[in-house]
C-alpha cells in the first residue's frame, strides 16, 4: 500500500502536517481486505448525481462570463494589436464545475509569451482585477486572477493554441459514455475543495486531474472510456516551430463498455486504487495512449532532488522531474508534474488516503469534499450585479451616488496632480539626461584635440622635411614615360641613339624612379596634413557648439533624482488609479440601476411638465458638471439632471475634450530638453 517515498525513513517532523500519510507508514489503514457497503455506495451515488445536477451551467452564468470575455478582449487586443482573445478548457468541453474558471488563449505574434504575460499581469493589477498572479514555471505560462465584480476566476495563455485540441479531445470523450462527466466533475470538485487542485500552490492543475480521472476509466477492470487519440498522421499541425499529430476518432467510435458500474461505485473504486496501488511509482499517467505507461519505457524515471529528499530539506525549492508523471495526450514530452513540489506531492498523497479512509467509514459526499481552505473559497459567482440596491430607495441610492461623485472628484484631482508632477520629473529627466551626454561628448571631443595636435606636428614635420626641392608627381610621370619611350621605341629615322646617349638616359631614368618615389611620399605627407587639420577644426567647432546648448543645472541635480522621483510617483498613483477606476465601476453600476429603474417606470402616467428655456438647460448641466469636476457640493436635484444627460459618462467626455485641448497646447511649450542649433562647419552639416 505504502508507495516508494513512503517506504523510506523520513523524519516525521517534516510530515507533521500529512497526518494520514504518518498513519500509512505506521500501518494503521487495512481498509483493502473489506468490501463496500452496497447501500452506502448506492447513496454516494444519488449524492454525486445530485451534485452534478447542481452543477449545471445558467443562462446567467454564461451571460457574465461572455461579458468579462468581452471585457478582456477589449482591453488585450487594444493593448497587443492583430492579436486574437479565444476561449477554451472546461467551459468549451462541458467539464466546468459552476463556479470553475474561464480558460482564455491570446494568440500574438511579436513578443515572448512570458514577457506579453507580465504586461498583461500589469494591465490587469491596473484594472483592478483580484489576486493576480503570474505563473511562468509551467510549460504553459499563464496569468490567474479573478473577475472582482463576479468573483469568477480566469486563466491566461499565450500561443497556448495546442489547448484547443485538447479542448475537442475531453468533448469527444464526454459524449462516449453518460457516466464520464460526473465522474470527471466529482473528481475535480473533491481536488479543488481540498485544495490540490492549484499549481501555484504546488499541485496538480485541474486539467492534470482530467487526465488522471480519463485515464483512470480506460484502465479500469472493465474499461469505461477508449483511447480516442490515434496518432495515425491523419492530422498534424505545426504550432511554435513543432509539429503535433492532433489525430482523434470521433466519439461515435464503435465502441460499448462493457462496465455496468454507477459513478458512486466508479468513484469508490477510483479513490480505492489510488490510495493503496499508487500508480506513480513505476507508471506514468498515459490517457493519450489508454493504458499506464511504463516509467521505464517512457524514459521518464524520477530525476533528483527526489520526493523524500526535498521534503526533509527545506531548501529544496524544486523536485526533479518526473516526480509523478502525467503525459499530455498530443505534447508526448510534456509532463504535466512539472508544477509539484515536495508539499505539494505529500498533500496529495494525504488527501487520497483521508479520502479513503472515510470512504470506508461510509461518509456522505458532503463530508469528503468539505473545503479544506476557507480562504480559497470564492462561493457561487456573482451575478446579479444589482443585489444589494433592490431593497434601497432611489433616494438612498442618489445620496450613495452623489457622495461616490464627491469622491471620485477627489481622486481625479489627485491623480491630475500626480500625473502632471510625474510628466514634469520625466521631461526633466530626460534634459538633464541631454545634457550629461553632450557634457561627455564634449569630454571625449576635447580629449582628441591634444593627440591630434601632436600627430598633426608629426606629419607637418616629416612633409616638411620631405619637401626640399619637391617637383609634383605628374610631371615626373610624364618625363619617365618619354624617357622609357626613347629608350624601348624604335627610331623612325633609323639612326640609333649612341652608347654614350643611351647610357645617359638609363641614369636620368634611375633618378627619377627616385624622384617620383620620393613625390609620392610628400604628396601622402601633405594629404595626411590636411585631413588632420580638418579634422582638428571641425572638432573645435563642435565643441564651440555643445558649449552654447548645454543648459546650466548645477542646481537642479542629477537626472537620477528626477527618475527617482517619476518612480515614487508612480506608485502614489497605482493605488489612487485602481480606487478611481473602482469609483467610477461603482458609479456606472448605481447609474445602470437607475436607469432601469426608470425604465420600469415608463408605463406609468406621464405629466406635462413647464419646459424652460434651452440656453438655460444646457446653461445648468454645465455648471453641474463643473461641479462634479471640480469636487464642489451639489444638490439632488443637480445629480437627476446629471443622469438625466448621460450621467458620468458625460462627465468623462467633458475631461477628455479638456484634456485634448491641453494637449494641443503643450504643442506650444517650451521644452527643457536640450537640442542642437546649426553646426556652422561641423561635419553633421556638410
Amino acid at each position: 500500500m505504502l508507495t516508494n517515498f513512503e517506504r523510506l525513513n523520513v523524519d516525521k517532523k517534516r510530515l507533521v502536517d500529512y497526518q494520514h500519510v504518518i498513519s500509512a507508514m505506521a500501518g494503521n489503514y487495512q481498509f483493502e481486505r473489506n468490501r463496500a457497503n452496497s447501500d452506502f455506495v448506492k447513496l454516494l451515488d444519488e449524492q454525486i448525481l445530485t451534485f452534478f445536477e447542481a452543477q449545471k451551467i445558467t443562462k446567467p452564468l454564461i451571460n457574465r462570463r461572455n461579458g468579462i470575455i468581452k471585457h478582456l478582449r477589449k482591453i488585450l487586443t487594444n493593448k497587443f494589436h492583430n492579436s486574437k482573445l479565444s476561449s477554451f478548457g472546461s467551459f468549451e468541453s462541458g467539464l466546468s464545475l459552476s463556479n470553475g474558471d474561464i480558460d482564455l488563449c491570446l494568440e500574438f505574434d511579436g513578443e515572448p509569451p512570458k514577457k506579453v504575460l507580465k504586461k498583461i499581469a500589469r494591465m490587469l493589477n491596473e484594472d483592478g482585477m483580484k489576486d493576480v498572479k503570474l505563473i511562468t514555471n509551467a510549460k504553459v505560462p499563464i496569468v490567474k486572477f479573478i473577475d472582482t465584480q463576479s468573483m469568477i476566476p480566469v486563466d491566461i495563455s499565450v500561443n497556448n493554441n495546442l489547448s484547443v485540441y485538447n479542448t475537442e479531445l475531453l468533448k469527444r470523450y464526454c459524449n462516449i459514455d453518460r457516466r464520464v462527466k460526473p465522474f470527471i466533475l466529482a473528481v475535480k470538485y473533491w481536488a479543488r475543495q481540498r485544495g490540490i487542485c492549484d499549481p501555484t500552490s504546488g499541485t496538480f492543475s485541474s486539467y492534470a486531474w482530467t487526465l488522471i480521472a480519463i485515464n483512470a476509466l480506460q484502465t479500469i477492470s472493465e474499461p469505461v472510456l477508449p483511447n480516442l487519440c490515434l496518432k495515425n498522421g491523419s492530422n498534424l499541425v505545426t504550432i511554435g516551430g513543432n509539429q503535433y499529430d492532433v489525430s482523434m476518432a470521433n466519439d461515435d467510435i464503435d465502441f460499448k463498455s462493457k462496465n455496468s458500474k454507477s459513478v458512486g461505485e466508479l468513484i469508490y473504486e477510483f479513490f480505492t486504487t489510488l490510495a493503496t496501488k499508487w500508480p506513480w511509482d513505476k507508471s506514468v499517467i498515459s490517457a493519450g495512449t489508454g493504458k499506464l505507461v511504463s516509467r521505464k519505457e517512457k524514459g521518464w524515471e524520477h530525476k533528483k532532488p527526489y520526493i523524500s529528499d526535498a521534503i526533509q530539506d527545506q531548501k529544496l525549492v524544486r523536485l526533479g522531474k518526473h516526480s509523478l508523471p502525467v503525459e499530455d495526450p498530443f505534447d508526448e514530452i510534456h509532463d504535466l508534474s512539472i508544477v509539484l513540489d515536495a508539499q505539494g506531492v505529500y498533500e496529495i498523497r494525504d488527501e487520497v488516503l483521508r479520502i479513503y479512509s472515510m470512504l470506508n467509514d461510509s461518509n456522505d459526499w458532503a463530508n469528503l469534499c468539505q473545503i479544506k481552505y476557507p480562504e480559497l473559497d470564492f462561493g457561487a459567482p456573482q451575478l446579479d450585479l444589482f443585489a444589494d440596491l433592490r431593497g434601497k430607495q432611489e433616494s438612498e441610492i442618489k445620496d450613495d451616488l452623489k457622495t461616490l461623485y464627491r469622491d471620485l472628484a477627489i481622486i481625479e484631482r489627485s491623480v491630475s496632480v500626480r500625473e502632471s508632477e510625474r510628466n514634469e520629473a520625466i521631461r526633466m529627466s530626460k534634459a538633464l539626461r541631454r545634457n550629461a551626454e553632450l557634457a561627455r561628448e564634449q569630454s571625449t571631443l576635447s580629449a582628441e584635440l591634444r593627440p591630434r595636435r601632436s600627430k598633426i606636428n608629426e606629419v607637418q614635420s616629416k612633409r616638411d622635411s620631405s619637401n626640399n626641392n619637391y617637383i609634383p608627381v605628374h610631371f615626373i610621370e610624364d618625363e619617365l614615360l618619354k624617357v622609357y619611350l626613347s629608350l624601348t621605341k624604335e627610331s623612325g629615322t633609323g639612326v640609333e641613339l649612341s652608347f654614350d646617349k643611351e647610357k645617359a638616359l638609363f641614369s636620368w631614368f634611375f633618378e627619377l624612379q627616385s624622384m617620383h618615389e620620393h613625390a609620392k611620399l610628400t604628396r601622402k605627407y601633405h594629404r595626411e596634413f590636411l585631413r588632420l587639420v580638418n579634422q582638428q577644426e571641425q572638432s573645435i567647432e563642435h565643441i564651440k557648439d555643445i558649449r552654447e546648448e548645454i543648459i546650466s543645472v548645477s542646481s537642479f541635480g542629477n537626472f537620477t533624482d528626477f527618475d527617482d522621483l517619476a518612480k515614487r510617483l508612480l506608485i502614489e498613483l497605482n493605488p489612487l488609479k485602481k480606487e478611481r477606476r473602482k469609483l467610477r465601476r461603482e458609479v456606472g453600476r448605481l447609474e445602470a440601476w437607475l436607469r432601469k429603474q426608470s425604465s420600469q417606470d415608463s408605463n406609468r402616467p406621464k405629466f406635462k411638465r413647464k419646459h424652460s428655456p434651452k440656453n438655460k438647460g444646457s446653461r445648468d448641466i454645465k455648471q453641474v458638471k463643473n461641479k462634479v469636476v471640480s469636487g464642489d457640493s451639489f444638490s439632488l436635484q443637480d445629480l437627476d439632471l446629471l443622469l438625466k444627460n448621460g450621467g458620468l459618462n458625460s462627465v468623462n467626455q467633458q475631461t477628455n475634450s479638456n484634456q485634448k485641448s491641453t494637449r494641443k497646447a503643450k504643442k506650444n511649450k517650451p521644452t527643457l530638453q536640450p537640442h542642437r542649433g546649426k553646426r556652422g562647419k561641423s561635419s553633421k552639416n556638410i
